[in-house]
């Protein structure tokens, strides 16, 4: 249990609300197809998402020594991806009964994603969960990003929030090395895109193994 009550839930997006790799992974597909490159494995493209649609594209083109392609391509994806991101996508089992726990404990949620704004707020959206959270941070909502913690500092300033009564909950290396630099605990959840071989490299404060989990450590 954290030594102190916990008020201000930040949710990473991709991984820990939302199940999206298959929606990423067909848009980055299709991408690569339409500029004449062979797809990558599924496994593959998971491995790589995280840090936002630019670092998996040129991640993807650098593994075709086809980076100089990088404009057309991510041009491509964003139109394509807009187009098709719910396709698949669903809410994790169990992710709206802790939204409504959360909201009836009177938490204030917040997410902190990597994905563009557009996206994220599009998919919360039309999942029909937007009205859970206070805000809605992208990877492009201001000049840095996980790992950087100024995403988690600037909904702190804005909200008058303390940092040791705030807690980030997220599956990658990017929400816990931002939760850790922004002050502010740190769970991890086992389900999404990341395996435990990162808790070898991580301290984490909390682990949830399903999203019903997380209310054992912010109640």
């Amino acid at each position: 249990m954290p030594p102190f009550l916990m008020k201000n839930i930040i949710f990473d997006l991709d991984g820990t609300l939302v199940d999206s790799k298959l929606d990423l992974a067909n848009a980055l597909n299709r991408s690569l197809k339409y500029f004449n490159l062979q797809p990558l494995p599924h496994d593959k493209i998971y491995s790589l998402v995280g840090s936002g649609v630019r670092k998996l594209i040129g991640d993807a083109l650098k593994l075709k020594g086809k980076f100089e392609l990088f404009n057309d391509v991510f041009d491509f994806f964003l139109n394509y991806y807009y187009n098709h991101l719910l396709d698949n996508t669903r809410l994790y089992d169990g992710v709206k009964e802790v939204l409504d726990t959360l909201k009836e404990y009177g938490r204030c949620l917040f997410v902190v994603s990597n994905k563009s704004e557009i996206f994220s707020k599009k998919i919360l959206k039309e999942l029909g969960v937007e009205h859970y959270f206070e805000e809605i941070v992208g990877g492009d909502t201001f000049p840095n990003k996980k790992p950087h913690p100024q995403q988690i500092l600037e909904i702190l300033k804005k909200y008058g929030t303390k940092k040791n009564e705030s807690a980030i909950i997220g599956d990658s290396e990017n929400d816990i090395e931002a939760g850790g630099a922004a002050g502010i605990a740190v769970c991890w959840v086992s389900y999404g895109f990341r395996d435990k071989s990162i808790l070898d490299r991580y301290y984490v404060d909390f682990v949830a193994e399903k999203p019903q989990d997380v209310l054992n450590f912010v109640l």
